[in-house]
């Protein structure tokens, strides 16, 4: 038996395959987007001044997409169909790292190329079936009309293609005029609307306040008119206004695209630069704007960056409950605090901010509390500030006092004399207890409803059976987003309508809560069936109910 063996050399040369050619279809994504992209590149790259896009019926070929540029034409038509070979000049290799590969964006279309031969009067036709781009089909060159001038290019249409719209989004940044079906298109600056532009390296930096609804769109780099996302640095500020960063590329030899669809930027070396530079725009009007909200992290980094900030404003937001239904959730004010100032950290949620938030409603002295932010940790006037939190609710009655922990039930059969939240005050290094006296409390798990929470008014509160129903929906009203739960509308009623009748129960007795049940239902029901003159009489006995006084048809009728 002969054993052959195989001699690995010491050194070899990476290559590509020879079959590699047959998968060029799927280098692009096959859309008039990336192959307007690409040929509008190409054409501005050889001199082309104008670029003119329609649809017209072509002989034996049919429908097809027709792009005629002005440029001087081709030297060697095999150029186009080399994958990898740039047949581009020196200046247009460094600047802009031209591939080669663009033109087989047209990968799996019948085309027809009437190209000018460069520098005379005679031109090339020459033409490519689908799989001639992944050299299964040849490619046929023969002379062309007479003094064409440019290149034209006719793709065979695909069914249900937009070509005018992807033809209008491809030339939006393109820095020659391009016509679409003899129209126009207005050429736009990439960079319009920002707040501050800078030229660093070859690359417009345009720098845009942030609003709320975040960035603008997920195109933030233009590189010769090819719109891409590019991950940029962003700035953002708790108080303050908000910036993040677009590039407008002009002639940068540093900034280099993944190939061959180019719609990622290569992450070397230049790339962190650049976001460095751009960080230190950020953190430059920053200062000249004057006070800042920035964590004390971004605080730090951009004293790294060479740029010298005073510490934070000293501003927080004041205290708002949240609510069990996250959408009516509200900001507080944002206000100026003093050193003397207390900052609520919450371990809870709705049920023992609304309990907080009530407990201090009811203070015969204003007590503000502030919501914390993490990120001024680190500023001494934050890391100073005095801390509230709650730890636990206390029930004092006739004979006895019972200790609650926040989150936990404790079903009472009185209405306790006092009620208590006790917190803890820390402002270090000494730690105090604050006591809270309130009129009711909720006692329970957050995120359930008025049957699984304990609810304790106090005999002494002056509250309305109206007050603790808007508490109640404020704490635990949570609407289901469930079709067979009813309508939002619906809900709401429902839990108000649960919610009354528990509060008359507490406040009055449970006849009084048996009372309006039964009156609620009649205002909203069968009130509107009376006459302003009528009195109308219900007797519900065993097994039936009887009406009277309520005016028949003939005697409304007669009226």
């Amino acid at each position: 038996m002969t054993t052959l063996t195989t001699t690995i050399p010491t050194s070899f040369h990476a290559c590509v395959a020879d079959d590699a050619i047959s998968k060029v279809s799927r280098l692009f994504n096959a859309t008039l987007d990336d192959t307007f992209a690409e040929l509008f590149q190409n054409a501005r790259r050889a001199g082309a001044t104008q670029i003119s896009v329609s649809q017209i019926d072509y002989p034996d070929i049919g429908p097809v997409i027709c792009l005629i540029d002005d440029g001087p034409g081709l030297h060697d038509p095999r150029d186009l169909f080399t994958l990898g070979q740039s047949a581009w000049d020196n200046d247009v290799q460094l600047l802009e790292d031209a591939a080669g590969m663009g033109f087989f964006s047209l990968a799996g279309r019948r085309v027809r190329i009437i190209a000018q031969k460069h520098g005379t009067s005679q031109s090339w036709m020459i033409d490519a079936e689908p799989d001639s781009f992944g050299g299964a089909v040849p490619i046929t060159c023969s002379d062309g009309p007479a003094n064409h001038d440019g290149i034209t290019i006719l793709i065979a249409t695909k069914a249900n293609e937009s070509y005018a719209a992807a033809a209008n989004h491809a030339a939006r940044y393109l820095p020659i005029d391009v016509m679409v079906d003899g129209v126009r298109i207005e050429r736009k600056d990439f960079l319009a609307g920002a707040e501050h532009i800078e030229e660093w390296n070859g690359i417009r930096i345009g720098i845009y306040e942030r609003g709320p609804v975040g960035f603008r769109n997920n195109e933030t780099v233009n590189f010769h008119g090819v719109t891409l996302y590019g991950r940029l640095p962003s700035l953002g500020q708790e108080f303050h206004r908000s910036y993040y960063a677009c590039l407008d590329v002009i002639q940068c030899t540093d900034l280099k695209l993944v190939l061959p669809a180019r719609k990622e930027i290569v992450e070397n070396a230049f790339m962190g630069e650049l976001r460095a530079h751009i960080s230190t725009i950020f953190y430059q009007l920053i200062k000249a704007a004057g006070p800042h909200s920035l964590s004390y992290d971004n605080f730090k980094r951009a004293k790294d960056l060479g740029v010298e900030l005073p510490p934070a404003a000293m501003r927080l937001r004041v205290f708002e409950p949240s609510h069990a239904e996250s959408n009516q959730n509200g900001y507080g004010k944002v206000e100026t605090i003093n050193p003397d100032d207390v900052v609520y950290v919450s371990d809870g949620g709705a049920i023992e901010e609304q309990n907080l938030a009530f407990a201090l409603s009811t203070q015969r002295a204003e007590t503000k509390l502030y919501d914390p932010k993490t990120g001024f940790e680190g500023y001494d006037w934050y890391d100073q500030l005095a801390r509230v939190s709650v730890k636990g609710y206390r029930i004092i009655g006739d004979t006895d006092t019972t200790c609650v922990a926040p989150g936990k039930r404790h079903t009472m059969t009185e209405r306790p004399d006092k009620l208590e939240i006790h917190c803890t005050l820390s402002d270090a290094p000494h730690t105090e207890e604050w006591t809270l006296a309130t009129d009711w409390l909720i006692l329970g798990e957050d995120d359930w409803g008025l049957d699984e929470v304990d609810i304790v008014v106090t005999k002494s509160s002056k509250a309305t059976s109206a007050d603790l129903v808007d508490f109640l929906e404020r704490a635990l009203f949570n609407p289901s987003d469930d079709v067979e739960a009813g309508s939002y509308d619906q809900q709401q009623r429902w839990f108000r309508d649960e919610a009354e009748d528990l509060a008359i129960n507490l406040l009055e007795t449970s006849h009084e809560a048996q009372i309006n049940a039964i009156t609620r239902v009649i205002d909203r029901e069968l009130y509107w069936l009376r006459r302003l003159d009528q009195i109308i009489t219900v007797n519900i006995g065993k097994g039936r109910i009887d009406v009277s006084g309520l005016a028949t048809q003939q005697e409304t009728a007669a009226e």
